[in-house]
């Protein structure tokens, strides 16, 4: 696996801006240092079938749309429905479900190789009793901390320059950020990552991999806020199709956009949608346990092919 990590957005930080100068540059400066160092010792490990040549900028971002994958629109007909925000409004029979704020953790990237070709004895998954040959030739990025952006714009989460040749998937993981790991710079990355969570929200349990801020409006009633953290394990594969392809010469950036619609997380068959308000965290203390739901809120990738 090789992967040299370019300086830009390297590792998205939804805190800029924020006016805590000081404590944004101390996390800036250790992120800096933590991300120097896995890409120094990606590169040290690549192997001779993967070389460090031909090395092209990609990016992966994410964009919110409507549940069939188009961009968010107003209406009331056909059930749930999003309207372009913030704030969104999911619609259904029993009331509106109103998202101020998403945040998610993603906790890996990955794009899977469709032409990887290891030697024997190669790559970090020889002892797992995994296909090496299928495993040898991803690239891979640690932990993100996401900020939806509900206007339906591109949020750009990953940058990375990757060598040349075809990738088939996508593979990304939304959850909690692990305690247990055993590699330092993984860690590293881990602990930069909980730090920004925590800056912003204190109370974030540690089994949370997602937070929903808004507020549901029943039928003739009056609104109810909400806060809602979610506890989602959630491992989402996207082909590529047509497979992605870096050109040896590295001559364009390529972008893949991932469409993310959080009306298919809350809404019901029946077209009701789901009533947050009853999983507040202020209220109840406990998360909001989610897993089939979200990963089909992921619908499609779009990229220049």
């Amino acid at each position: 696996m090789c992967i040299l990590l370019d300086a830009r957005g390297s590792i998205f930080n939804p805190l800029e801006g924020a006016g805590e100068v000081n404590s944004i540059d101390i996390r800036q400066s250790m992120r800096s240092l933590v991300v120097g160092a896995l890409g120094v010792g990606l590169l040290a490990g690549c192997s001779d079938g993967l070389g460090v040549g031909g090395m092209t900028p990609v990016s992966v971002s994410f964009k919110v749309v409507g549940a069939g994958g188009a961009a968010p629109v107003s209406t009331r007909l056909g059930g749930p429905a999003m309207v372009a925000g913030p704030p969104m409004d999911i619609i259904g029979t029993n009331g509106t479900l109103t998202l101020d704020e998403v945040r998610v953790i993603i906790n890996e990237v990955e794009l899977k190789r469709a032409d990887a070709s290891c030697s024997s004895g190669s790559g970090d998954d020889s002892d797992s009793g995994s296909d090496s040959s299928d495993d040898c030739g991803e690239f891979e990025i640690g932990p993100r901390f996401l900020d939806l952006p509900l206007d339906g714009q591109t949020l750009e989460a990953v940058s990375a320059t990757i060598p040349a040749g075809a990738y088939k998937e996508l593979d990304f993981e939304i959850e909690d950020l692990e305690d247990d790991e055993e590699d330092p710079v993984e860690a590293a990355l881990i602990a930069a990552v909980r730090q920004e969570v925590q800056s912003e929200f204190p109370d974030w349990p540690r089994e949370a991999s997602a937070l929903v801020v808004g507020s549901f409006t029943p039928s003739g009633g009056s609104p109810v806020d909400f806060r809602v953290y979610l506890e989602a394990e959630v491992e989402i594969e996207m082909e590529l199709i047509p497979n992605l392809v870096v050109d040896e010469a590295g001559s364009r950036s390529r972008d893949l956009t991932v469409a993310v619609s959080p009306a298919l997380w809350f809404s019901r068959p029946d077209g009701t949608v789901m009533e947050l308000n009853l999983y507040d965290y202020d209220d109840t203390g406990t998360l909001l346990e989610f897993e089939v739901e979200m990963e089909d809120g992921f619908t499609e990738i779009e990229f220049d092919d």
